[in-house]
């Protein structure tokens, strides 16, 4: 069996100022809070689940400062596999627009009809992303059969293939409070003869941080 820990990124600048369409937005840097819920994540897994044997990220700037942090404040060296299939959800031409812009009645009525399936111009589908997510666990598991493997990744990849593998629908995925992966919360997969259990998600292993509004940047 392989254990398979999702963990989503710390707060970047974007998820501090939510006006504009974020998507992979890989060059984002984490906020004072983002380094410091990060240092707490590294301190709070390794005392709660086992040592990962294997380490992946994305490309994305936020998802290394994950794992480089972890492995300062752990005074570890562990190597990390940077793994494009486990970028956030792609949205195209409308990264950096301003959500005003973006989320207007044709597109809102848009997304209503399409739902899973719907993709802004350039961009992917929440089936899109989960067809990635699909693929991309199982070589992974693949790899390292056996192993314990940390993977530090994005909400909406995390809520996209979690939601193909327990069959929730558009509304679950993207807007029920009850499926909220907040930063730096934790998912678990058990892969085993091909087969992937999801045994829990979005899973709060740190106490919230609260920072004054000033030093968010």
């Amino acid at each position: 069996m392989t254990e398979i820990y999702l963990v989503r990124h710390p707060e970047s600048a974007l998820n501090a100022d939510a006006s504009v369409v974020g998507g992979r937005s890989n060059h984002t840097p984490l906020t004072e809070r983002g380094e410091e819920q990060a240092r707490r994540f590294a301190k709070a897994f390794a005392s709660q689940y086992p040592a990962p044997n294997v380490f992946y990220s994305s490309p994305a700037v936020r998802t290394k400062a994950l794992l480089d942090i972890y492995n300062e404040t752990l005074g570890q060296h562990n190597g990390y596999f940077i793994d494009p299939d486990l970028q956030e959800m792609s949205q195209g031409e409308k990264e950096g627009v301003p959500r005003i812009e973006v989320y207007t009645p044709e597109t809102l009525q848009a997304i209503d009809e399409q739902l899973l399936d719907f993709a802004l111009p350039g961009g992917e589908s929440l089936n899109d992303v989960a067809n990635r997510f699909d693929g991309r666990i199982e070589q992974i598991a693949k790899r390292h059969p056996n192993s314990v493997v940390l993977i530090a990744t994005h909400g909406q990849l995390i809520r996209a293939g979690i939601g193909r593998l327990l069959g929730w629908n558009h509304f679950e995925t993207t807007q029920d409070p009850a499926h909220r992966t907040e930063n730096v919360s934790l998912t678990r997969l058990s892969v085993e003869n091909g087969q992937t259990t999801v045994n829990f998600w979005g899973k709060n292993i740190i106490e919230p941080i609260e920072i004054a509004e000033s030093k968010l940047y």
